[in-house]
């Protein structure tokens, strides 16, 4: 779920338009763009994170819309009463098919983003995600 997070994060960072700037009420979220100097990033790297990002982007995109899709299967097979319990799991494994087919896709982007830098800038990536983490408020 943290490598979720954290490709979420840099998603949004590569695909927010620039008039969607943060407001008062919503602080903006840093991304590993942010802290480039900090951890020496070449613009190959950040090039490459970027079209990873790209296709995780497209592929949540699609993932969406083929949950979207079966979720709406789904409402309307359950509320037939003809429908029997079969083909409703069918329908619900088909749904539990594509999530883990998309949070699959985030952990092998997740995997490749990580992959593309050094074992001393992912220790310093860890450092900063520790720091940020420890400093958000507990819910």
């Amino acid at each position: 779920m943290k490598k979720f997070l954290v490709a979420a994060s840099l998603l949004a960072a590569v695909c927010m338009p620039a008039w969607a700037e943060p407001t008062k009420e919503s602080p903006k979220v840093k991304t590993i763009f942010d802290y480039k100097q900090e951890l020496s990033l070449s613009d190959e790297q950040i090039n490459n994170m970027k079209a990873q990002l790209t296709e995780l982007n497209n592929s949540v995109k699609t993932s969406r819309e083929l949950l979207t899709k079966l979720e709406n299967d789904y409402r309307a097979l359950i509320a037939k009463e003809s429908t029997t319990t079969a083909q409703a799991k069918t329908k619900l494994e088909e749904i539990a098919d594509a999530t883990v087919t998309m949070r699959l896709k985030d952990l092998e982007i997740s995997r490749k983003i990580t992959g593309t830098m050094t074992a001393d800038q992912r220790e310093k990536w860890k450092t900063i995600q520790a720091k940020v983490r420890a400093a958000q408020p507990k819910p």
